[in-house]
């Protein structure tokens, strides 16, 4: 690509990381002092009213990907097996990159305090104690599988089923936002600041990715 083309791309992922970080941390200031919106009770309400065929089951079981020890076990087995393929950097960026996520997802939302819905005002099929803002599954999401569509697409080696990974992996991050009204776990607000906040960190994973795989090639070429 011609100079201009790498320069103009950085360009818009600077102003797309500036635009996520004002918005998420309005977002979260507004979380702190209010409960909920009105807007959240007229969309959850709206989710929570579908009731497509195997809808219920769909939601339940995508949450589940995202719920206690399941998603260690997947970001450790996927880090793992990087490394074992000698993708030492997408391995280390990928365990190390999700768990630092997590750690400042708790932080924040210990933080911003919101109380999550309950049974007075949307259907809460489960009662939870933890804060509510902002979605940890989404974040979750977002991260780990966002990070896996830009290896998948940006690795120079073939990947087995590259054209459905991005449809299959997207369509998981799209829909855990959904599941989590739909459960009645986190209000909309929620979920929205989740995807802000994830893209953001995910932003970063990428920066220092990119960073660590040009440093290894600038050392193997003067080796």
């Amino acid at each position: 690509m011609s100079p201009e083309h790498p320069a103009r791309g950085s360009y818009w992922a600077l102003v797309a990381f500036v635009f996520a970080l004002t918005a998420y941390a309005v977002m979260a200031v507004l979380a702190h002092h209010y409960a909920y919106f009105d807007w959240d009770v007229a969309l959850a309400r709206g989710i929570q009213s579908i009731t497509l065929p195997g809808f219920n089951s769909a939601m339940i079981w995508i949450s589940v990907l995202g719920t206690g020890w399941v998603p260690v076990a997947l970001v450790v087995i996927v880090g793992v097996l990087l490394l074992i393929r000698h993708l030492r950097i997408e391995g280390i960026m990928c365990m190390a990159g999700v768990g630092l996520g997590f750690l400042v997802n708790r932080l924040s939302k210990v933080i911003i305090a919101r109380p999550r819905p309950n049974g007075t005002v949307v259907d809460a099929i489960v009662e939870y104690g933890s804060e509510s803002f902002p979605s940890g599954h989404v974040i979750f999401f977002v991260e780990f599988f966002g990070f896996l569509c830009f290896l998948s697409y940006g690795f120079p080696r073939p990947v087995p089923l590259r054209p459905l990974l991005f449809p299959a992996l997207g369509g998981l991050i799209a829909l855990v936002g959904v599941s989590r009204v739909y459960l009645g776990a986190h209000w909309p607000s929620d979920v929205l600041g989740a995807y802000l906040a994830g893209s953001i960190w995910l932003m970063l994973m990428i920066e220092v990715y990119r960073r660590l795989k040009s440093k290894e090639k600038s050392q193997r070429e003067g080796s």
